[in-house]
């Protein structure tokens, strides 16, 4: 009997119990979020209302809606999780309910293939077709994209950094017939004097499959400094398919210049120089002193009595231009000429001792402009210095420094192409530029090494005229 009892007032009880809760929960006035969650993921990139659950007050029979206070934010445009705290308040009821939000990338990326598969690299590389990987939310990842090379077939996949893969898959050839690119590092022909040292500057090599391979290139030589003479380097590169390329380069070996006025040989070279001296007139005469060059200076009443001295002092011819270079005052009569060709002939007589008589109109004895001042004046006074004892001289190769040409490199190649055997070769430059400067040990080199010797205009050099025009 007592153990019915017990059941029974258990039983009583535990019907109370539900009673009393379902009253509570139904029945009694309560603050509480309808569907509320207390974790939600949303896409990357979509749009998110913190505001859509309904507030109410009352029992879940009857509810009354109110209105509630949301604190944090979701950037629905950055991954990461969020916290929102919604407070509810009714008379002396307070509801406090926190969500954690989590913004999410569930998107795969996507890889673009631009071209068509033919042949692959051994290291899956292909140079037929272009793959790009693009993710929703990371952008640009073709750098992360990994390859497997399995038989024939080739699968490309990529991650993003919310771990979304995808995969594509090509049948493919294995083959690699292009040869390596070998780019030489420095000019294809250098320029030696004797005895000096031959330093090697490399190549690049780079390969369309196996990238850069320049530390497989072999380097064969047959340089040697102490020997005049044109030798070769040679350079070979193989790729892991076996394709193979080779380049050379030029060494020119070449003796200092041997210039000797009883005899200067057939093949020569006149260098000449106007309007000087100059603010780059000391380092030209440093680049011909080291290479034993003598050369022609047509001087004017500009620049530094001590750079006038040491191109006599060190061999150079000390010629006459002008002493102004006044087209408009020198062109105007034959005594006009004769005062400013005396007034530099005079300044060189008192630097020098030297009374010179070789001499270069300015603009050549072909200029047209002196036709400006003085009709027939050029006739007159080609044939006034000779009656004098002088010696004018033009030139037969132009190096375009005195144009539009500011190119060293052009300067060269000017020079270089204008030069030939069993020609008159007076080239004319300016010691004023010093782009024009800057060519003049290439071209020493070029000539040195192509068997020319360098030497000065003298009063027994041959007749360097051009036609008279006026």
């Amino acid at each position: 009997m007592r153990s019915k009892k017990g059941l029974i007032l258990v039983i009583i009880l535990s019907i109370s119990l539900l009673f009393s809760l379902f009253y509570v929960n139904y029945f009694t006035n309560n603050l509480y979020l309808k569907d509320f969650k207390e974790t939600e993921s949303v896409e990357v990139f979509s749009k998110y209302s913190p505001n859509k659950e309904k507030a109410c007050y009352g029992s879940k029979l009857h509810c009354r809606n109110i209105s509630y206070k949301v604190e944090g934010k979701v950037d629905t445009k950055i991954l990461g999780n969020y916290k929102l705290t919604y407070t509810i308040k009714r008379r002396k009821k307070k509801l406090v309910k926190v969500r954690i939000v989590k913004v999410v990338d569930t998107k795969k990326p996507k890889i673009i293939v631009d071209g068509v598969f033919i042949n692959v690299c051994k290291n899956g590389k292909n140079n037929y077709a272009t793959l790009k990987a693009v993710d929703n939310y990371d952008g640009d990842i073709t750098d992360k994209i990994e390859y497997t090379l399995n038989g024939n077939k080739i699968i490309y996949k990529v991650s993003d950094s919310s771990g979304n893969e995808v995969k594509k898959e090509y049948d493919v050839i294995v083959n690699d017939n292009e040869k390596p690119t070998i780019v030489l590092n420095g000019a294809p022909i250098i320029y030696l004097s004797v005895g000096t040292t031959y330093k090697e500057s490399g190549v690049a090599a780079i390969d369309n499959c196996d990238g850069d391979i320049s530390d497989k290139v072999k380097i064969e030589s047959n340089v040697d400094t102490k020997k005049e003479g044109t030798y070769e380097v040679k350079y070979t590169v193989t790729d892991e398919f076996g394709n193979t390329n080779t380049i050379k380069r030029t060494v020119k070996i070449f003796s200092k210049n041997e210039y000797n006025p009883g005899d200067i040989g057939s093949k020569v070279i006149y260098l000449t120089f106007d309007d000087g001296p100059g603010e780059h007139t000391a380092r030209l005469l440093d680049i011909l002193k080291a290479y034993n060059v003598k050369v022609t200076f047509f001087v004017t009443n500009r620049g530094d009595d001590d750079l006038i001295k040491r191109e006599y002092d060190e061999g150079h011819t000390v010629a006459l231009h002008t002493a102004s270079h006044n087209y408009a005052q020198i062109y105007a009569s034959q005594e006009a000429y004769m005062e400013d060709l005396l007034s530099v002939q005079n300044r060189v007589k008192r630097i020098t001792g030297m009374e010179s008589k070789i001499v270069r109109f300015p603009g050549g004895s072909s200029n047209t402009i002196s036709r400006k001042y003085r009709i027939g004046i050029m006739s007159e006074l080609t044939a006034k210095l000779e009656e004098l004892g002088y010696r004018y001289f033009d030139w037969t190769v132009i190096s375009g420094d005195a144009g539009d040409t500011r190119s060293t490199d052009r300067i060269i190649q000017n020079v270089i192409n204008g030069v030939g055997d069993g020609k008159l070769n007076v080239i004319l430059q300016h010691d004023i530029k010093g782009y024009s400067v800057d060519a003049v040990e290439s071209i020493i080199q070029w000539g040195l090494s192509n068997g020319y010797t360098f030497a000065p205009l003298t009063m027994e050099s041959p007749n360097c005229h051009q036609k008279v025009n006026n």
